[in-house]
């Protein structure tokens, strides 16, 4: 049984629940708005670090006032049971669409991706980490405004940078399918986690579904935590070597290995859109059915259709991991300016409009007694600002870039292809100064890099290869059979096609230039392996047939005619080893035919095994 009314609220039906929270439909009687409204679950009011932990929601939306973030409206709580209202969302959830069997092109995955590390970026600039970012709370808009399509959701168990009273060491929150490995052991977390989670959510829109599920939890974690995730492009055709490579570093179980920050996700998504073609206008709109949750937008009407289905975030299914025992137990004192700790039997409402004015009214007031020793720092400030915009306007210099690449590339744990857009725009800026050359041979390896990593894994079934691609595919397949017959065919692909030409080239040219620096790259790694076989196959063949001739000798000496007969066949068994091991190896063809030679020869006469052989005299040929 749901409350009539919370607060100024009118409550009409629930939209859906989840581990902590319901949420209810409900019209403002002031107003007649139509809003959200988000309530802890009855039988939880009583539980002090739930309450603290619904708190601390409002206060992370309180901070995350966003176009791509549903709009906190007002809190409160009535008669001890705290509340808030939220803006209401017409659209549908990326999971319901996901579930509808829908699947995403590589461009809506990215135009997608991009608003949300847009979100993210302001999210984590204030301080909050969303922990729980999955299809289920990325509410996509029925009508598009002002280039957002959507909006992130449910900030239930976000935590602000810092705050250590929601939850203690090795408490698991969140949902496994959507949880980074260092969140799935209970560690702490940052920024990172909600990357990987992006990684995995774009992941699930072009595969169907995210890289780990299984029916228990348990095996989930304990795959987030250890399994490397499989590249989305051996489960789905038609994704960009690039956009691959990035959600495959979105889902390094290492944190330092993933993307920096979210601008940083937004710089390679956006060139990624830019060089693989625009991305679509509008996201994806989903079958039947029209409506999720939370709420509309600052160009939306405040009023959904009467007959709109409403759904929501919190009514999908959740993966609850926090066991009773795991639960904090402080209770965190009130945040300054921020809602209190709700007390049972008490009624209290705030808007987000009255809590600004307030901060408002104080912030006159601090200003008014200060201003007069602020005003001597006003021209500083503005000659500080007035600098700071002449130097955005400037470009980036070719030395401030220069430094910027060398910092990347100095620096262990940073990733490479961190500096590919600084590369980019050094030689577009710059592409006389002296610099350029060891920066274009920078880019260049780069982008050998990336053709290894596509060669690594199996072409799309159709795809037809070029000759060289093919034979490059063929030589490596002998890397686990011999590196040096590995080497021999590389070595004769680079024979017959030349060295590697001008990767500036037109397109084909440039292609298969790339091929043959990734050739002459193979052969280098693989000539001191080849050497170290070539050695070890030389004195294993030479000890061998060592081996062959003490059995010769040994079984002319015996006079037990079986032990005789199995020392020959021992002798032969050697012998034949040599040619089926050795046989196609150059470097043990000496060895080869000399084992060939005493098979052909047969079993020596006993007194010619016990007698050396005698050398020929002078007057003997």
């Amino acid at each position: 049984m749901h409350p009539a009314r919370l607060g100024p609220y009118e409550i009409h039906s629930r939209l859906g629940q989840g581990g902590m929270g319901e949420v209810f439909a409900a019209t403002d009687t002031a107003t007649g708005q139509r809003v959200a409204v988000k309530t802890l679950a009855s039988h939880l009011g009583g539980n002090p670090a739930l309450r603290q932990r619904f708190v601390s929601e409002i206060n992370a939306l309180q901070t995350l006032r966003h176009p791509g973030i549903v709009e906190l409206l007002a809190f409160g709580e009535d008669d001890g049971r705290p509340f808030f209202a939220m803006e209401l969302v017409v659209g549908r959830s990326l999971e319901q669409t996901l579930r509808d069997g829908r699947r995403y092109s590589w461009r809506e995955t990215v135009a997608i991706a991009l608003e949300v590390a847009r979100a993210l970026k302001f999210a984590h600039d204030h301080g909050v980490v969303h922990r729980d970012l999955k299809p289920a709370n990325l509410l996509l808009l029925d009508t598009p405004r002002d280039g957002v399509s959507v909006k992130l959701a449910d900030f239930g168990i976000a935590r602000l940078f810092g705050d250590t009273g929601q939850t203690s060491a090795g408490t698991v929150v969140g949902t496994a399918e959507y949880m980074a490995p260092e969140q799935a052991t209970g560690a702490p977390v940052d920024h990172r986690a909600d990357l990987y989670a992006t990684g995995l959510v774009m992941f699930a829109m072009l595969a169907g579904r995210p890289p780990f599920t299984d029916a228990n939890a348990a095996t989930i974690l304990a795959r987030q935590r250890s399994e490397p995730a499989p590249r989305v492009s051996a489960r789905v055709g038609g994704v960009p070597a690039a956009l691959d490579d990035l959600i495959d570093r979105l889902l390094a179980k290492n944190p330092a290995h993933r993307p920096a920050n979210a601008l940083l996700l937004q710089r390679i998504l956006t060139a990624i859109d830019v060089l693989h073609g625009a991305a679509e206008p509008n996201p994806p709109t989903a079958a039947p059915a029209a409506l999720a949750l939370l709420g509309p937008t600052l160009d939306m009407p405040a009023v959904a259709p009467a007959d709109a289905p409403l759904l929501t975030a919190v009514g999908q299914t959740r993966t609850g991991l926090a066991t009773p025992a795991q639960q904090p137990t402080r209770e965190d004192a009130r945040s300054e300016n921020g809602p209190e700790a709700a007390t049972p039997g008490r009624t209290r409402f705030t808007t987000v409009a009255e809590l600004d004015a307030r901060l408002a009214a104080a912030a006159v007031r601090d200003a008014t007694i200060t201003r007069q020793r602020q005003a001597s720092g006003v021209l500083a400030a503005t000659a500080v600002l007035g600098l700071a915009l002449l130097l955005a306007a400037r470009p980036p210099s070719a030395a401030d870039l220069d430094r910027r690449i060398r910092a990347i590339e100095a620096d262990e744990t940073a990733d490479l292809r961190d500096a590919w857009p600084l590369i980019d725009e050094f030689l577009d800026r710059y592409p006389d100064d002296p610099r350029a050359g060891r920066i274009a041979g920078l880019g260049h390896r780069l982008d050998v890099d990336a053709l290894e990593r596509r060669a690594r894994r199996r072409p799309p079934p159709g795809r037809v290869l070029e000759a060289v691609e093919r034979d490059y595919r063929a030589a490596m397949e002998r890397a686990a059979e011999s590196p040096a017959a590995c080497l021999a065919a590389l070595e004769a692909i680079s024979a017959v096609r030349g060295p590697a030409g001008n990767p500036h080239a037109s397109p084909g040219e440039a292609e298969e230039s790339l091929w043959l620096a990734l050739i002459r790259r193979q052969i280098e790694r693989f000539t001191p392996l080849a050497e170290r076989e070539r050695a070890e196959d030389a004195a294993r063949a030479k000890a061998t047939l060592a081996e062959a001739a003490g059995l010769t000798r040994q079984a002319a000496a015996e006079t037990d005619g079986g032990r005789r007969a199995d020392l020959r066949a021992r002798r032969r068994g050697l012998l034949t080893g040599i040619v089926e091991v050795f046989a196609g190896r150059p470097h043990a063809e000496d060895s080869v035919a000399e084992a060939r030679r005493l098979l052909a020869a047969g079993e020596p006469a006993e007194s010619a095994a016990l007698t050396p052989p005698i050398p020929p005299g002078p007057d003997q040929p």
